[in-house]
C-alpha cells in the first residue's frame, strides 16, 4: 500500500471520528436531559421497573451483538478481498441467518423469558401487568433491531458514518420529545413511553434499510445459497455468541442478582450509573467503529505492519476517548449527579458510576484486541477462555451478597474480572498473530498508566482548594481536559502518531482557510 493511501485511509479514520465524536457529545448533553424527565416523569420505581424488564430482554441481545459483529467482520473482510461481488453475498447470507436468528430469539423470550419475569422478578404487584406489555414491546425493538443489522453493517463497512451520525440523533432527539411529551399525555407514562421508544426503533430500520438499499449495489435481493459462507459465519458467529452470552450475563445476570437482594431502587441506581457509562463509551465505541473496518481490511490484504500500527494506535485512542470525560465525572461526581438528577438521586448511584467508569477504562481496550482477533476469523481460544473467566461474575456476585456484602461488591468483583481478561485476551492475541507484548505493555499500558497519573494529579488540584459548585465544576473541567490532551500528545502518543495527527490537522486549518 502506497504512502498516499496510508494516509487516506488515516485521514478517513481521523474524520469519521471527528464526526462520531460531535455526535456523541450532543448525544450525551441531550441523555442527560432526556434522562432526567423520564425518572421525573415515570418515578424511580417505574424507571427501576423499565430498566430491569427491558434488561430481561436485553439478556437476549447476545444473539443480535453477536450476528452484528459476524456480519460486520464478513463485509469488511469480503470488501477488502473481493470487492461489492463478495459484499452482496455476505448480504444475503446475512439475511439468512437473521430470519432464524429472530426465530430463535421468539422462542426464546416468550418461554424463558416470559417464566423469569412473573415467576422470579421482584416487582410491585399492581405493576406487573404493565411489566408484561413492556416486555412484550422490548421483545418487538429486539426484533427490529435484529433485521436492521446488515444495512447498518454495510453503512459501517462502507465507513458512511456521516450517516449513521445523523440517525443516530435524530434518534436521540427523538426520544427526548418523547421524554417532554409525556408529561402532557393522558393514561399510563410507563406504557407510553414503552410504545414511543419501539415507534422509534421502528424509524431507525426503515431509515438504515433505505439508506443502504439505495446507496450500496450489492442491497440487493436475489435467490443465492452459499453453503461454505454460511458455514462459515456460523461458526464465527456460534463462538461470538458464546462470548456474548457471556459479556450480557456479566452485565445482565448482575442485573437480575441485585433485583433479587435489593430490588428496584439499586435497579435503578445501577440502570443510571450504566447511562452515564453508555454516553461515555460511545466515544470509545467511535474510534472502534473507525478503525475496525481498515484493521479487518488491512489484515485481508496481508499488511500485518499496518493492522498492529491500528491496533495499537486505537487502543489509545479508545482509552483517552473515554478517560477525558469520565476524570471530572470522577473528581466531582456527588455535585454532577446532584445538579444532574436534583432530589432524584437513587441510593449507591455515586459509588456503582464510579466503579462501572473506572472498569470501562479498561473493557474500551479489548474493542480494539478483538477486532484484530475478529480479523484472523480464529475465534475459538479467545472466547473460550474471556467467557469462561466474564461469567464468574455472576456466581461470585450471588455468593457475596449471600455473606452480607454492600450493592457495590458486585462492581468491584467485575473490575477485577475485566482486568483479567484484558490480560488473558493480549496473550491469545499473541498465538494468532506476531507482535510484541512488551512493546505493547510498555506503549500502550504504561504510557497510558502515566497519563492518568499525570492528569488525575493536576485535576485534584481545584478540586482540593476551591469551594463546591458550578464554578469548581468548570476549572475542574478545564484542568481535566489540558491536562489530559497535553499528557496523552507527550507521553502516549509516539512520533509516527503524532505527525499523523499532526498533518491532519495541518490540512483541515489550510482547506478552511483556502
Amino acid at each position: 500500500m502506497t504512502k498516499d493511501i496510508y494516509y487516506s485511509n488515516n485521514k478517513r479514520i481521523a474524520k469519521n471520528t471527528i464526526v462520531l465524536t460531535i455526535r456523541m457529545i450532543i448525544v450525551l448533553i441531550v441523555n442527560l436531559f432526556t434522562t432526567t424527565i423520564v425518572i421525573s416523569s415515570l418515578g424511580v420505581v417505574d424507571f427501576g421497573i423499565y430498566s430491569v424488564v427491558g434488561g430481561l430482554v436485553t439478556m437476549f441481545t447476545f444473539l443480535n451483538v453477536s450476528m452484528s459483529t459476524c456480519i460486520q467482520r464478513f463485509f469488511n473482510f469480503e470488501l477488502g478481498k473481493n470487492g461489492n461481488d463478495g459484499a452482496r453475498r455476505v448480504y444475503i447470507t446475512s439475511l439468512q441467518i437473521d430470519v432464524l436468528l429472530g426465530l430463535i430469539i421468539v422462542i426464546l423470550t416468550e418461554t424463558i423469558g416470559l417464566w423469569y419475569l412473573n415467576s422470579h422478578m421482584v416487582l410491585p404487584s399492581e405493576r406487573m401487568s404493565i411489566a408484561q406489555v413492556i416486555f412484550q414491546l422490548s421483545v418487538l425493538s429486539l426484533l427490529l433491531n435484529i433485521f436492521q443489522v446488515p444495512y447498518v453493517a454495510a453503512i459501517v463497512a462502507h465507513e458512511q458514518l456521516n450517516f449513521y451520525a445523523l440517525i443516530s440523533l435524530t434518534d436521540v432527539f427523538l426520544k427526548f420529545l418523547i421524554a417532554i411529551s409525556m408529561k402532557y399525555m393522558p393514561g399510563d407514562h410507563l406504557l407510553i413511553y414503552g410504545v414511543l421508544m419501539v415507534i422509534v426503533v421502528l424509524f431507525d430500520f426503515i431509515a438504515y434499510y433505505t439508506y443502504a438499499h439505495v446507496k450500496f449495489k450489492e442491497i440487493r435481493l436475489m435467490r443465492f445459497y452459499d453453503k461454505k459462507l454460511f458455514k462459515s459465519m456460523f461458526v464465527f458467529s456460534s463462538w461470538n455468541i458464546f462470548g456474548t452470552f457471556a459479556a450480557m450475563m456479566k452485565e445482565q445476570g448482575i442485573n437480575m442478582v441485585i433485583n433479587l437482594f435489593f430490588g428496584p431502587v439499586v435497579n435503578a441506581a445501577r440502570g443510571i450509573s450504566y447511562q452515564v457509562m453508555g454516553g461515555l463509551n460511545g466515544f470509545a465505541g467511535n474510534v472502534s467503529m473507525t478503525t475496525r473496518p481498515q484493521i479487518i481490511k488491512s489484515y485481508a490484504q496481508g499488511d500485518l505492519e499496518r493492522t498492529i500500527w491500528l491496533f495499537f494506535l486505537s487502543s489509545k485512542l479508545c482509552f483517552m476517548a473515554i478517560f477525558i470525560f469520565a476524570l471530572p465525572i470522577i473528581v466531582e461526581m456527588n455535585y454532577i449527579l446532584t445538579l444532574w438528577l436534583n432530589e432524584n438521586v437513587p441510593k449507591f448511584t455515586g459509588i456503582f458510576t464510579f466503579w462501572i467508569l473506572i472498569t470501562a477504562f479498561i473493557s474500551n481496550l479489548n474493542g480494539p484486541t478483538s477486532g484484530v482477533v475478529h480479523a484472523t476469523g480464529k475465534m475459538k481460544k479467545y472466547q473460550l477462555v474471556n467467557s469462561i473467566v466474564s461469567l464468574s461474575v455472576v456466581p461470585l456476585s450471588y455468593w457475596a451478597y449471600k455473606q452480607g456484602a454492600p450493592p457495590e461488591t458486585s462492581f468491584v468483583i467485575v473490575f477485577v474480572i475485566t482486568a483479567l481478561c484484558q490480560l488473558l485476551s493480549i496473550i491469545i492475541l499473541r498465538s494468532l498473530i506476531v507482535f510484541s507484548v512488551g512493546q505493547y505493555m510498555k506503549d500502550v499500558i504504561i504510557s497510558l498508566f502515566l497519563v492518568v497519573v499525570v492528569s488525575f494529579i493536576f485535576t485534584l488540584i481545584p478540586h482540593l482548594f476551591l469551594s463546591e459548585g458550578f464554578v469548581r465544576l468548570i476549572v475542574v473541567t478545564c484542568t481535566a481536559v489540558i491536562a489530559e490532551v497535553a499528557a496523552f500528545t507527550t507521553l502516549a502518543l509516539n512520533k509516527k502518531e503524532r505527525n499523523t495527527m499532526l498533518q491532519f490537522v495541518r490540512e483541515k486549518i489550510h482547506s478552511r482557510r483556502g
